[in-house]
């Protein structure tokens, strides 16, 4: 009979090891965090890692002699991978079920845009509607119970796979390094359960005779230029498409230093709502933003970068009948000057760039 080589153990003890300490430690940070000292939380974690990884070279001794069920180990250590991904991923379920993940304080809220954290952007955004993150939990918990059966077990890291990659992806633009390694160990351990079973994937997806029914063209080009046109007909769609310029020399969020109107100075630390305070420019869109955030107005706009020339036709407020036409002269690094009418009005307003917008 075939000896079974001890890499597979190897790897799936290190898998379990890791995965296990990992898992551990935010399960009991979660629920006793503020009840056990640190070396209490974490101990049994780092204690758990360090005896694997020692049972490693153990092992490794008595496979050399023969001594070890090396397939009895390795089934073993890798049902305690599977144990432990379902244990995280029933505690992230069960989390969001009680509101404990993706609420956001009311009072940061009310923040503007760019002054929220990303975490906590990223939260309220997801958590907007909790029916989503209810799902979401129900998928987790799903995929979870799934990997605890042999039967299932396939079937439960597929059902993790996209879910993963998916919040891998956030936690990668949104969330720390710490968060992003937690996500991506969880990645790999659910790609290692379904690599187990590569043989058999490989011949379901390409080896097995499919029994749908066949459509074929009778000229095999057509049928390549119908599967070609996937990719065509969209790049012509966009091709076509007028896109907006991007005017990097002067898209951005300024704030207002100084505004007159007629020659005749504005008082900007007047609390009256009707007070401009902001000036946004994008690649699309000029808004003039008043001190009542609620306040603003929004319009298109045409830009000549030979004479600094910005001409912008308001869309927002409906009533507002005004169109502006103004340069836009450039001061001291990112001051500049916006001088020109809105309507029969003359206007000048000095402002400084915040929040250059370079994408």
């Amino acid at each position: 009979m075939d000896r079974k080589p001890f890499s597979p153990l190897a790897l799936a003890a290190v898998v379990a090891a890791v995965l296990g300490a990992m898992v551990t430690s935010r399960d009991l940070r979660v629920g006793l965090f503020d009840r056990l000292p640190l070396v209490v939380l974490y101990g049994p974690s780092v204690l758990y890692l360090l005896t694997v990884l020692v049972l490693i070279f153990v092992w490794k001794s008595k496979f050399n002699k023969g001594s070890l069920d090396t397939e009895r180990y390795t089934a073993f250590w890798q049902n305690a991978v599977r144990y432990f991904l379902a244990l995280d991923m029933v505690m992230f379920g069960v989390q969001k079920f009680f509101h404990l993940q993706f609420s956001v304080p009311l009072g940061m809220l009310d923040d503007p845009f760019t002054a929220i954290p990303n975490e906590l952007l990223m939260w309220a955004f997801m958590g907007r509607y909790h029916s989503m993150v209810d799902i979401i939990a129900v998928i987790e918990i799903t995929g979870g119970l799934l990997l605890l059966f042999r039967k299932t077990r396939l079937v439960g890291a597929f059902v993790l796979l996209p879910l993963l990659l998916n919040l891998a992806l956030l936690d990668y633009y949104y969330l720390n390094l710490l968060v992003q390694a937690y996500v991506t160990l969880e990645l790999l351990a659910v790609v290692y359960l379904i690599l187990l079973e590569y043989r058999r994937l490989v011949e379901f997806f390409f080896m097995a005779k499919s029994n749908l029914p066949v459509f074929n063209f009778r000229n095999k080009g057509v049928g390549y230029l119908v599967k070609a046109s996937a990719v065509l007909v969209p790049l012509l769609m966009i091709a076509a498409h007028k896109f907006p310029k991007n005017y990097s020399e002067i898209t951005g969020k300024y704030i207002v230093k100084s505004f007159t109107i007629d020659n005749a100075p504005q008082n900007l630390s007047a609390c009256a709502d009707s007070v401009l305070a902001k000036v946004f420019i994008d690649r699309t869109d000029f808004v003039f933003g008043y001190k009542n955030w609620e306040r603003k107005a929004i319009g298109n706009y045409q830009y000549n970068p030979a004479t600094k020339e910005i001409t912008v036709a308001f869309t927002y407020p409906e009533h507002h009948p005004d169109t502006l036409k103004a340069k836009i002269i450039a001061g001291v690094g990112e001051a500049k000057v916006l001088s020109g009418h809105v309507g029969k009005q003359q206007v000048k307003i000095d402002m400084v760039r915040v929040a250059p917008v370079n994408n």
